[in-house]
């Protein structure tokens, strides 16, 4: 064996006595995160519209939308989560925000499930539940004109459509 391949453990010992400690003692030290590191999505249910754009996006399918007769339900398992963030990203209303938090180990696993229910408004015509309250007063902050419309389903404002233009050509 050559001298130097007998010296090289020698000179990295002296590299890292330089450096010194460059790790952390976790649980008992806390690490250091900055600000741009991606833990567990908060989803906050006074701004959540229950639109689904964090559902389309979403590559794990950790955010899922369920639709029932009357409610849409929002379903969010931290257990599938990559941490991604697009969810966030693609919000509309600025719901959804990646918090810091990483220690998500539990012992029941209920406890990484947040579900968001959202309960639909009915059409002022035939009563079936179609759109989200929040949904509907979002439309009518971007889009003032449309109140007289947005209280009836896509169903009833065709049938009215038709009716006006077959009107129209007698």
């Amino acid at each position: 064996m050559s001298l130097k391949k007998l010296l090289k453990p020698f000179k990295l010992l002296s590299i890292a006595k330089k450096a010194g400690v460059v790790t952390v003692l976790y649980p008992y030290q806390k690490p250091l995160i900055t600000s741009e590191f991606r833990g567990k999505i908060v989803i906050d249910a006074s701004k959540c519209m229950g639109c689904g754009a964090c559902a389309n996006v979403c590559p794990p399918n950790a955010l899922s939308i369920t639709e029932t007769e009357e409610s849409v339900i929002l379903n969010y398992f931290v257990g599938r989560c990559i941490f991604c963030g697009m969810c966030a990203d693609v919000c509309p209303v600025g719901a959804i925000r990646v918090s810091n938090e990483f220690e998500l180990a539990t012992t029941n696993i209920d406890n990484l499930n947040t579900v968001l229910v959202h309960k639909l408004k009915g059409c002022v015509d035939c009563g079936k539940p179609f759109i989200t309250s929040r949904m509907l007063e979002n439309v009518l902050k971007k889009v003032p004109f449309a109140e007289k419309y947005i209280n009836e389903c896509p169903d009833c404002r065709r049938k009215r459509f038709i009716n006006i233009v077959s009107a129209r050509k007698r």
